[in-house]
């Protein structure tokens, strides 16, 4: 038992450094952390930059949220192209996005989609036995349908937080009221800051989320957070909780 159970850990620190080695080799950069697209726009267009010292090939494909999803399998109603390229060293490429109609989303709020970029380094010479590493990217595609009410920065300054009750501990409600994807960078309420991940930092239209806290914050009467734009910046907010 003692000798599997080693086993399974020798094999996941193995996948660790495999993972920070394909971070440490990644050559294709994606120009903004993530890809707004308004719908009264025909297309988008995202930036890829190579910045190693080698061609890469790089296949980019849209998912609906199931981060196992690879370009034969998700359905996501948009046209990328090109979906492969062939990016040379200190060069670009354009992809371009275009939403396909052929899925009918919603118009009174956005909706989350996945862009994926998967570079692959090439092939070592013959005779040369080297670790390949695939690294995939994988950013947050926001659909915005036209005419929608008030605008992504206001809704994030617009959060409604309160304390609640979560069993024996205390846990921060947010509710996000509006038709716009809110992204969290950081929260604190009373010096305590409960744990985020990536699904604990999205909040979708109309949500009302339960943030766990760590410690004491009963006598707070404020939540300081972060909120991030669509280009990326982290914005600083400040609201007192409701009762």
């Amino acid at each position: 038992m003692k000798r599997g159970l080693f086993g399974m850990r020798a094999l996941g620190l193995l996948m660790a450094a495999c993972l920070m080695v394909g971070q440490a080799q990644a050559s294709i950069v994606i120009t903004g952390t993530r890809v707004v697209y308004d719908a009264s726009q025909r297309e988008v267009t995202v930036k890829l930059n190579n910045d190693g010292s080698a061609p890469m090939l790089v296949q980019s494909w849209i998912d609906e949220g199931n981060v196992q999803a690879t370009p034969d399998t998700s359905r996501a109603p948009f046209v990328l192209t090109p979906p492969i390229a062939r990016i040379d060293p200190g060069k670009g490429q354009a992809l371009r996005i275009r939403f396909s109609g052929q899925k009918s989303l919603p118009r009174d709020r956005e909706s989350l989609f996945w862009l994926n970029v998967l570079e692959v380094p090439p092939a070592s010479a013959e005779g040369q036995n080297k670790l390949k590493i695939a690294f995939r990217s994988r950013i947050k595609l926001f659909y915005r349908p036209a005419d929608l009410p008030g605008n992504a920065m206001a809704a994030a300054e617009q959060l409604q937080w309160r304390l609640q009750r979560n069993g024996n501990e205390l846990a921060l409600e947010c509710r996000n009221d509006s038709p716009y994807y809110i992204s969290l960078g950081k929260v604190s309420v009373g010096g305590v800051s409960p744990d985020l991940d990536i699904n604990s930092s999205i909040l979708a239209p109309g949500e009302r989320k339960l943030l766990p806290l760590k410690g004491t914050a009963a006598a707070a009467s404020k939540v300081d957070y972060t909120s991030i734009t669509d280009l990326g910046a982290m914005i600083e907010h400040s609201q007192p909780l409701k009762p």
